[in-house]
């Protein structure tokens, strides 16, 4: 009889550390339901009406990006939590205090830009209290990565949008006066060979700024590489966007000379907008591709130098 509890020691250790960590998993798994069940009403109202009326089309996959970011981080996420011994933090409770009220607020105010912001505050809070320190500077990127699912106010998108708009009407006087195109502007107005053309909010460049910015932020993420290169590479998106805009206006303008304004404003409108994002997609990529030449060429040099002094 002793020898058979012998034997079976080991087995109920393992059961009971193995009862423990699925208790644990429900308690966690059931807590994070519980976020969802809270902010399910906001994401309800985003992903019917209010991304659609802003033009927010790349929000859509912010949320699941964010999700994939964390499972790529899977194992060292792990690694952290099991490593961490204190996981309830004051600092972090009273950060996930302030994010729950500013939901609450924005939620009773009807202010959808707070109430979505305020996922951000209650993430981080709740990453810390529950996990650790760790974790939550693990979880940091993932969680601020969310900003851009929040839905600006009409009124800053026009602050935003309305500079785009005048520099790629700048940017289209200049290039055809460049081949002695006949082109008069005025404001936001031009007219070309007697076609009256404006650069309207749709043109601004803006979807394809932000889009381009999403991607090239979670590349920035995933690749290994120097802080400078990072942000270099994020920052060269702005310039790329509104040259490719100013492109894009340029082929569009020609087309509703030559060809007529349905055909400029019909499927060939939106297929250039397709077009200019890979005109961004292969610029970034050229970028990156000659700052990488430029550092495996570097490395070769000290190499060759370290081997000198041998």
């Amino acid at each position: 009889m002793e020898e058979k509890k012998k034997a079976l020691k080991p087995l109920y250790k393992k059961w009971q550390v193995m009862k423990s960590r699925i208790n644990n998993s429900f308690i966690y798994y059931l807590l994070w339901g519980l976020v969802g069940v809270l902010f399910f009403p906001v994401f309800s109202i985003l992903y019917r009406q209010r991304w659609d009326a802003l033009g927010y089309t790349h929000a859509y996959f912010i949320l699941p990006v964010s999700l994939g970011m964390v499972y790529w981080k899977r194992k060292e996420l792990a690694g952290a939590f099991a490593s961490t011994e204190k996981r309830f933090d004051v600092s972090s409770l009273l950060i996930l205090i302030f994010g729950g009220l500013m939901y609450l607020f924005g939620w009773r105010q009807d202010y959808m830009v707070i109430s979505t912001f305020a996922l951000i505050p209650f993430l981080y809070g709740f990453a810390g209290f529950i996990y650790g320190k760790k974790v939550q500077r693990l979880l940091l990127f993932p969680i601020l990565y969310l900003l851009l699912l929040v839905p600006p106010p009409f009124a800053l998108l026009d602050r935003v949008t309305l500079p785009l708009r005048y520099i790629s009407a700048f940017g289209v006087e200049k290039i055809f006066g460049l081949f002695n195109f006949p082109i008069q502007r005025e404001g936001l107005m031009y007219v070309v060979k007697g076609q009256q053309m404006m650069i309207d909010e749709a043109c601004s460049g803006f979807r394809s700024l932000i889009t381009m910015m999403s991607l090239g932020l979670v590349y920035v993420y995933v690749i290994r590489s120097s802080i400078i290169k990072k942000a270099v590479l994020v920052l060269s998106i702005i310039p790329l966007a509104v040259m490719g805009n100013i492109l894009r206006v340029i082929v569009i303008s020609l087309i509703g000379v030559y060809f007529g304004q349905e055909m400029a404003q019909g499927f060939l409108h939106y297929f250039s907008g397709v077009v200019i994002f890979l005109f961004i997609v292969l610029g970034f990529a050229g970028i990156e591709a000659v700052w990488t030449r430029r550092e495996r060429r570097g490395m070769r040099n000290d190499e060759e130098e370290f081997e000198w002094f041998e």
